[in-house]
């Protein structure tokens, strides 16, 4: 099992990028890519490709396949990659599973960890990775560094819902 995640500057990839993937692969290893500027948004696609090849056999849990999928294909369209293999995945979309199955007010990854009870550290929110990410790019290692810790803090988040939930899931996936 992979946990997937991404954090780009904004919530389209026409004007956006991306600029860190986040993955926790089987062995429970946190692997980063980060973009330290526009141009190596590129590296970031064909090394989160070439890690997840590696792992074709595992299914990949993401937190709102919906943002994540069509976000990454359209920056690897944009610098002229093919990421299509991420098609041949199992995806496994916890959000969907969890917005089509059980009764929360809100389907974000911090209320739902508030309700498991899983510990975020809510300093930093999708919202702040554009102005960390300009901060960045003008050499602040510490807002560098925040913006990968949100993702490690989203993967986590993640396994430890997937985790809570496994006895639900495949039965949900087959409904």
């Amino acid at each position: 099992m992979i946990f997937f995640d991404l954090e780009a500057t904004s919530l389209q990839a026409d004007v956006g990028l991306l600029i860190t993937t986040g993955m926790i692969l089987p062995d429970g290893e946190i692997k980063t890519f980060f973009a330290d500027e526009p141009k190596e948004e590129k590296k970031i696609i064909e090394g989160t490709m070439e890690l997840l090849r590696k792992y074709e056999e595992e299914p990949i849990v993401i937190w709102y396949s919906g943002f994540d999928i069509p976000f990454f294909i359209s920056r690897a369209i944009k610098n002229d990659l093919n990421a299509s293999d991420i098609y041949d995945f199992r995806i496994i979309d916890l959000c969907k599973l969890i917005q089509d199955n059980l009764k929360f007010a809100s389907n974000k990854l911090d209320e739902v960890s508030k309700f498991f009870e899983i510990k975020k550290n809510l300093s930093v929110t999708g919202k702040n990775v554009q102005k960390l990410y300009l901060e960045a790019m003008k050499g602040n290692r510490k807002a560098r560094e925040e913006i990968i810790l949100h993702c490690e803090d989203d993967l986590k988040a993640l396994r430890e819902i997937f985790y809570k939930l496994e006895k639900y899931v495949e039965k949900w996936l087959r409904v």
